[in-house]
This record gives structure tokens, sequence and C-alpha cells, in this order.
């Protein structure tokens, strides 16, 4: 079930991937960014009437403001880097963000993987890798030119905060001191990402007036954005919070999202790069069945 929850929520974050490509374009990352998440703050409050956020201990709601502000840099960074690279470089780096968990999860969460999981999370990083770089003729390329690149600095801080969201995620809903029950946990989230995203527009942007230009010009594109985050969001953290499932083999699975991508986009049947597509594809479908099974 786990493993279910976790290809839904990549199957979502990839439509929520196009969809902010798109909208990117036209609009600055700090304005999107808190636009999407006040619509997040606002589509997710019918959740209240479920959280039972009273019986949520004081501590934990410390907790909580943390991975907040860890998500809300998570979705600046990225979309900085969006906005900012040519995505032919930027994403390629993305697939490394489950290595970076992977890490960051041995050392705080304890998580040990074995020899075949370890060899699940590698095919499926380089099947996305392969997927990612198709644009280039050379594998090497971005790596050749990243530190040429000015704003590269983006793409590994969001990877690390990604990562850090993942091991406070874990924390929260999954450790036994704390157990947050997942609705609780996410309608706290959104509201914290809210505020910290308007405290963000204040202090270093043009506050409500970017706000509200944002909400106004796109609003199709970042409500649903926001649908797209709040629905691939609360699967993700029921595949967390499941027991006994290590935050390193979730994240992985969620990476398939990169494949979702291409082919929600039609990507994968264009003429270019076809065979390096469909073996990248065939690659990281051959590594999720290793994880699972």
């Amino acid at each position: 079930m786990w493993a279910l929850l976790a290809l839904g929520s990549a199957l979502l974050e990839s439509a929520g991937m196009i969809v902010e490509k798109k909208t990117l374009l036209k609009e600055h990352a700090m304005e999107f960014c808190s636009s999407v998440s006040l619509f997040a703050m606002l589509f997710s409050t019918p959740l209240w009437f479920f959280a039972r956020a009273d019986l949520v201990p004081l501590g934990a709601v410390g907790w909580i403001f943390l991975a907040s502000i860890a998500y809300a840099l998570t979705m600046l960074f990225f979309a900085k880097a969006l906005r900012h690279m040519a995505i032919s470089y930027t994403t390629p780096f993305l697939a490394f963000g489950p290595l970076v968990t992977a890490i960051l999860a041995f050392l705080f969460l304890g998580e040990r993987l074995n020899m075949v999981q370890w060899l699940g999370v590698a095919v499926i990083l380089l099947g996305a890798y392969l997927l990612y770089s198709h644009s280039h003729k050379d594998l090497l390329e971005p790596f050749k030119k990243a530190h040429k690149l000015p704003h590269m600095k983006y793409v590994w801080l969001g990877i690390l905060f990604y990562a850090i969201t993942g091991i406070l995620d874990k924390k929260i809903v999954g450790a036994s001191e704390l157990a947050v029950p997942v609705i609780s946990y996410l309608t706290i989230m959104f509201f914290f990402i809210g505020v910290i995203f308007i405290v963000m527009m204040l202090l270093f942007h043009d506050g409500f007036h970017g706000i509200g230009n944002g909400m106004r010009n796109n609003t199709k594109w970042l409500s649903s954005v926001a649908i797209l985050t709040i629905g691939f969001k609360i699967m993700v953290m029921y595949a967390i919070a499941t027991p006994g499932v290590l935050l390193s083999l979730v994240i992985p699975i969620k990476k398939l999202s990169a494949l979702f991508s291409t082919i929600i986009g039609g990507e994968l049947f264009h003429e270019d790069h076809l065979l390096r597509k469909t073996a990248a594809a065939l690659i990281m479908i051959i590594g999720a069945a290793i994880l699972v099974l």
C-alpha cells in the first residue's frame, strides 16, 4: 500500500511540475510560491474538520513549524531554479534528491538499507538522470557546465531542504513519541506555509500587491498547482507514516514523478532521443520493482 501511495503522489506531483513550469514563464518565483501557498491554505481549510489539531502537543507544533519553513524554502529555491535556469540544466540534478535524503535519513533517523535496496535506489537514480538529461548529447554535459551557472546554488539548496523536509516529515508522523496524524499535520503545515510566505513577501518583495497580482493573473494555474500539492502531500505523508516503512524507500519511488512528467508532457513519444528516454523509463521501472519486491 505504501508503494501505491508513493506512486500516486509521484503522479500528482508530476502534473503539478508541468503546470508550475508553464506558470513560471510569466510569474516571479516569490509571487508564485506565495500565491500557491495561500490557495493551498484556503483549499485545505475543510481538512480542519477532521484534523483534531487541539490534540497535537505544543512540542509537535514546534516541529511542524520547522518542517513548514523547510518546505517553504524548498518551494522557493526550486521555483527560482526553474525560472532563472534552462530546464535542461536544472532537472538532471534533481535526480539526486533521493540520495541526499537517504544519507540524511541514515544520519538522523538511523535508517539502514540493505544491499538490494541500495541497488534499487541506484537504479532509479540512474534512470532519472538519463531521463532528465535526454536533451544533452553528452551525459556529463550538465556537470561540466554546472559550475558556470550563476543560479545553480538554488538547485543544491532546493535538494538539501527537500531532504530536510522529508526527515522532519518522518519524525513528525512516524516517530512514536510524536506520531501526529497526517491530516492534523498537513492542515497546520499549510497554514504555517501560507503565513511564512506572507511574511517573506512583506519583508523581501512587494507585499500583498505582488500576491494580488499573481493570484489575479494566473488564478486557474496557481489554484491547480495548490490542489495537486495538497493531493500529493496527503498521499506521500500516508506512505511515510506507514509503520516500518523507511523514508529512504518512499522518496525514490516518489522520484518516478520524473517518468510521469515525461509521459504526461508527451515528450516520451517525440522522436528526439526516443531510445534514451525509453531506456531510462525501463530502468526506473526496474529500480522501483527492486525496491518493492
